[in-house]
Order: structure tokens, then sequence, then C-alpha cells
């Protein structure tokens, strides 16, 4: 960059920086990047990692970017890499001036205190320019604050946005022996079978528990049906038992329902009161009062969260998980209810079409399940063809494309066998309904069988009495 456009204090051209941040220094380590330099021009294997790890403008000097880059350079042509070659590559290029001189790159070798601390100097570079770039994206937010007519909530994803992209871009890229992995695993499993680390979240049922053997996190499970057989039941109440029995935080994302049907329909499966005993309520109703009393004072403390906004996406979603996440200091279900309803991955979304918004909602709660490391429960509409041929669904059935049931690690029907035509009011008649697990890459296909009660809006399994204690599943 020339010289006029450098600001000596960000280390920044300072045409790009507000006024907020010019003249000051950001966050960096000096020494730390001398030491990853010079390392790289003492040993093959540590070039190779600080290739590996980081970029150019991981550097906060625009010398040490320089030399970087020329050591880059030589990397690619298969040159050796030391004091001269490296040298000499900056003649060429022109830069040796601006990289600081040859007595300088010549001294960088020496900078180097512990050849052993290697691997921790990349880091310290690597977590500062993390914080830099933190700082420059939210300065734009700020700039736009101030500045634009962009409504709150559109900041709001925009910031969320600029803190994903640099996540996305500093994700680890380096290869892991398979050994390690496995040691990792069996020392997990280990602990877990020791008693020291908790087992995975159960779902109460115990049909189910014994084929998913619980909810593992970064998974991405998908519950699909036609409408009214139940899907949304079935999630409240997987719900409701985690966070009873263990108490899990559960961050519930209704786009169909209201926030206080939601709640109504855990009242109505606590208490047995059908929404027609809650609606029908007089003063006199003693009984019915009391068990209201119970369960209102049940789910007074219970960590189930409920987000009822109709054009949410996933990137929001995403920043206010993260949100309860921090809060809370833990977040073990996010239930997505559902898929279709949403306009498309965000307001920013290229995608042509429907298939490919949905493509898209699919692939980023995939990636939203690994970075929260959370399991998310994603409710799907299935077409129509599973009524046209009266038959049970299977997976080229999921509605508007065929990345859902890729994307998924579970994926799994509710289908009632006994009805050839949905009930769009989501009551019902009571009877079986079959949990078809259709997808599962940790274990079996199977189908579990399930009681429906549609007076309560409640799944049970046969001598299943209520919620299970958490010890028989």
């Amino acid at each position: 960059m020339a010289d006029a456009d450098y600001d000596a204090g960000s280390g920044y051209s300072s045409a790009g920086l507000s006024d907020r941040l010019r003249g000051k220094a950001f966050p960096h380590n000096y020494l730390a990047e001398q030491s990853v330099l010079g390392g790289a021009m003492l040993k093959i294997e540590s070039r190779a990692m600080m290739l590996a790890t980081l970029h150019g403008d991981d550097f906060y000097d625009p010398k040490h970017q320089l030399i970087f880059d020329a050591i880059a350079a030589l990397n690619i042509e298969q040159k050796p890499c030391d004091i001269l070659t490296v040298t000499n590559q900056l003649v060429l290029n022109g830069n040796i001036g601006r990289a600081g001189g040859r007595e300088y790159v010549s001294s960088l070798p020496g900078m180097l205190p512990f050849a052993s601390n290697y691997h921790h100097y990349i880091e310290l570079v690597r977590d500062y320019a993390v914080k830099r770039r933190l700082i420059l994206a939210l300065d734009e937010v700020i700039g736009q604050c101030f500045s634009s007519d962009l409504e709150s909530e559109k900041l709001i994803e925009l910031a969320a946005r600029r803190v994903m992209d640099i996540r996305g871009s500093d994700e680890r890229t380096a290869l892991t022996p398979v050994g390690e992995v496995l040691s990792e695993y069996v020392n997990k499993l280990y602990h877990i079978a020791s008693g020291e680390r908790p087992s995975l979240l159960r779902t109460g049922y115990p049909g189910l528990d014994r084929v998913l053997t619980g909810l593992r996190k970064g998974s991405l499970y998908v519950l699909a049906s036609r409408p009214g057989v139940g899907k949304s039941a079935f999630s409240l109440n997987i719900a409701y038992n985690i966070a009873q029995y263990y108490r899990a935080v559960v961050a519930v994302f209704s786009l169909e329902m209201g926030k206080e049907e939601v709640a109504k329909r855990f009242l109505s499966a606590r208490t047995s009161l059908t929404f027609q005993d809650l609606e029908l309520l007089g003063p006199a109703d003693k009984t019915k009062w009391d068990l209201i009393s119970d369960g209102i004072g049940a789910f007074y403390d219970m960590p189930i969260y409920i987000d009822d906004h109709s054009a949410i996406n996933v990137v929001e979603i995403h920043a206010r998980c993260r949100q309860l996440q921090l809060q809370k200091r833990q977040l073990d279900l996010v239930i997505v209810d559902y898929l279709q309803l949403m306009g498309s991955a965000s307001r920013h979304s290229r995608a042509e079409n429907r298939q490919q918004q949905i493509a898209e909602i699919s692939r980023l709660l995939k990636v939203m399940a690994r970075d929260l490391d959370v399991p998310v429960l994603a409710l799907s509409q299935l077409s129509r063809d599973v009524e046209k041929g009266f038959r049970r669904p299977r997976l080229a059935d999921l509605r508007e494309s065929g990345a859902i049931e890729q994307d998924a690690d579970v994926v799994m029907f509710l289908h009632d066998p006994q009805s050839k035509d949905s009930d769009d009011s989501g009551t019902g008649n009571a009877g079986v309904i079959e949990l078809i697990v259709e997808k599962n890459r940790q274990g079996e296909k199977t189908t579990v069988e399930l009681e429906w009660n549609p007076a309560s809006m409640t799944f049970t399994e046969p001598g299943y009495l209520g919620i299970p204690d958490p010890s028989s599943v």
C-alpha cells in the first residue's frame, strides 16, 4: 500500500478506517509475528505449519505481510526457504525496502525463542488477527447504525452475518490422524461409562431412544409428516421431557404457531386438560384451576424458551441461539417448526427458486448444529404424494428439496396408517401413529409405534404412563 494511505497507528489503510479507529493501535503481538516468520525460514516443518494455518493478512505489520508472501511464493515454486532465498525473492519483486531491508530479514530466524513453542506463536498471531477482524466488522455495523435507514432487525442480521463470516473463515483446515480422533472418542466413552460425563439426552420415548441412543450434539434431526399428524406436538413433547428431567435448555422457534398457543400445548400436556377445557373454564371450576396452578408452577422455572417470529431466518435463529447459549452457559436442543415456512436462509440469500432456498436453509441448519454443538430438530412438510398413494412416506417425499435428506443425520416420519386424509385442524383421532426412522447415520432404520392422544396433544408408548422417569429411558 502507498505510504500516504497507511495509518501507522492502526496498521491498516487509512481510507478504510472510520474516525473512531484511525490512529489507534489494533491488538497484535509483534514478537510472535517475528518468531513465526523466523521459524519458517529455519525448518520446512515450521514453514508447512505456518502456511497451513495463517494467511498474509493475519500479520499486523505490513512488512511481515510482504515477508510471508515471499515465503509462500518460494514454497509454491518448491524452492529452498532461508535468509538468502527470502531476501532475494523480496529484491526480485521490489519489496525489500518495504519489508524492513536485508538486515531486518536476516535477523528474523534469531528471533525464535523456543522452536518447541512454535505452534503457540502461530496461535498468538492467529488469535490477534481474529480480534482485529472482529473490530473492523463491528465498526462497519456501528457506522451503519449512525448513518443508514436500515431497520434494527436488519442491522442485527448484518452484525450476526459478519461474526459468522469471521467464524467461518477461522475454521481449522488441519488434517488430524485417525488414531487421535479414535483415542478421543474412546476416552469419551470411558468417561460416560464411568459416570464422569453425562450421557446423551434421551427423548423420553423408550423405543426411539433405543434406536437413536439419545440426541447427539452437532446433529441435524428432521421430523416430517403431512399436516395434522402431530409433528409439532411430538417435538414439544420431547422438549418438555428433556427440560423437565435433565434441566436441559431448549429453544423453540415456532414459525406457525404463536407463543401463546405453544405454551397452551405445554399446559394441556401437563394437566391433561383439553383446549376446550381451558377455553370454557368458569370461576367455580376449582379442581381445574388447581391443576392449572400446579402446571404453571412446574413451567415457571423450566428452561424452555419460545420465539414466534414468523419471518425469522436461519441467520437470525443462529444469532439468537448463540445469545441464549452465552446467557445460560448452555444450550441443549433447538427446535425449528417448520422448514417450509422460512422465506429464505437470510434476507441476503441469492437462492433463485424455492428448491434452492430450502437447500440453503437445510445446509445452514446443519452448520448451526455443528457451530453451536447442539442437536437441532427441524420439522418439515411431506408432499401430497403420500396421501395420493395412500402409502407410507419415504425420503423422496420431503417437500421441495432433496437436500434435506442429504444434510440430516436422522430423518423421521410420523404416519397415521389408519387415515387416508390428513386433518389440517391438527386434532385428528386417537390411535396408533407410526414413527418411521427412515434415515439414521448412527444406527438402524425401524418403526416405533406411538399412542396419540389428541385431547392433550401428547404421544405415549404402550404401557407408558405420562412422562417416564429418566432412569427408565
